[in-house]
């Protein structure tokens, strides 16, 4: 495969986007529990409250099965 994408973006680019999203997502999670408050995400593309996931333990990745 190609290191550019059909749009014409670096495949790492794209890679470190999507590592960067989870990284603020997890952040804020912490911050939503830290202050008893909802995070507000898109569900069907309308906004909804969703409730912080307790904290992972150091180590475990996002992606696991117990974190779906």
């Amino acid at each position: 495969m190609s290191d550019t994408l059909k749009n014409g973006y670096p495949a790492t680019d794209i890679d470190a986007s999507l590592a960067a999203l989870r990284r603020a997502r997890r952040r804020a999670e912490r911050i939503a529990l830290a202050t008893g408050t909802c995070i507000i995400d898109a569900v069907d593309g309308k906004p909804v409250r969703v409730p912080p996931r307790p904290e992972m333990p150091a180590g475990a990745r996002e992606d696991g099965p117990s974190w779906k």
